[in-house]
């Protein structure tokens, strides 16, 4: 692949096939790395967890396939349910991956303990996706999922912002940035007051809220990107940096919807293409693929918010 298509506007994937791609299935480790669901959480071994198979039984909710895990949307036609479920998949899934990140940058003995920690809400979250997953839901019964669901994300926050200020002191000597700890428990945080809104009876989005959230999420997303590959790269690395600070200054100045979903649109396209070219050996850096089709999914998230948010 020509590194200099990713300065550019650039065509999606094609996905043909992927019909059989298993939902919930981890496909990011390595080779040796996957671990049951039902070894310990204070085991040794570190990666994600493989889940049995499943579609989501709540009617309405779909599944986009424009990564290599399945991302979890509500339909063109969603209930009240559909919506509520889709956010409960995509988000325990992703915060199931930032226990995995974190336990993966906390090596050897002496971090043998916050590294047992990530792991455990690692699997606390595996759990609530199936729950969220393996049951059919009606409008009128979705508190006790809303409600165990964010009891644990308010946990893991506490548990992020926590190593956040011990990274920051000097006092945990991890490989995770501050900025990465600041940027997963800000997911976090959304998420809860999102299961909050959504306990309540309310799946509605607002666009500034979109907009201020998602801007800034895409642009640090892309300075991670740039700060993992290899400086050689010397065009991507100052592509990335671009791109992060036209969406800091998206979040500064608020552009319309229009701007908004073109400009997430770019954002999946480069995300797209920087993760094959990873997978495939044209792009030096030490961005695991897992990480790659993390903030893709993500991109895609976006995308879908700000063409529903009212």
């Amino acid at each position: 692949m020509d590194k200099r298509a990713l300065q550019g506007k650039l065509g999606r994937r094609q996905f043909a096939g992927r019909a059989a791609a298993t939902a919930g299935i981890s496909l990011l480790a390595t080779p040796g790395l996957a671990i049951g669901a039902g070894k310990g959480a204070d085991s040794e071994s570190v990666g994600p967890i493989s889940l049995p198979e499943g579609a989501a039984f709540t009617p309405g909710v779909y599944v986009d396939q424009r990564a290599r895990k399945p991302i979890y949307l509500p339909g063109a036609n969603a209930g009240y349910a559909a919506h509520a479920v889709s956010e409960v998949l995509f988000w325990t899934d992703q915060l199931m991956e930032h226990g995995m990140f974190i336990a993966l940058l906390m090596p050897g003995d002496r971090l043998r303990g916050p590294r047992s920690e990530a792991r455990q809400f690692q699997m606390t979250f595996a759990g609530h996706f199936l729950s969220a997953r393996d049951r059919g839901y009606r409008d009128d019964g979705l508190s006790s999922l809303l409600l165990s669901t964010r009891a644990d994300v308010l946990q893991f926050i506490e548990y992020k912002r926590r190593m956040q200020r011990a990274q920051e002191a000097g006092t945990l000597k991890s490989l995770v940035w501050p900025l990465f700890f600041d940027h997963i428990a800000r997911e976090a945080e959304r998420f809860a007051d999102r299961l909050a809104l959504l306990a309540q009876g309310s799946a509605a989005l607002q666009s500034d809220e979109v907009a201020a959230f998602w801007t800034t999420i895409m642009a640090d997303h892309l300075e991670f990107v740039a700060h993992l590959l290899d400086p050689q790269e010397r065009a991507l690395v100052a592509d990335a940096k671009a791109r992060a600070e036209q969406l800091y200054q998206t979040h500064a100045h608020r552009v319309g919807s229009g701007q908004l979903a073109t400009m997430a649109d770019e954002v999946i396209d480069f995300k797209t293409a920087a993760e094959h070219g990873i997978e495939a050996g044209q792009i030096k850096s030490i961005i695991d693929p897992s990480l790659a089709d993390h903030v893709l999914r993500e991109a895609v998230r976006f995308s879908d918010e700000v063409r529903r948010a009212g």
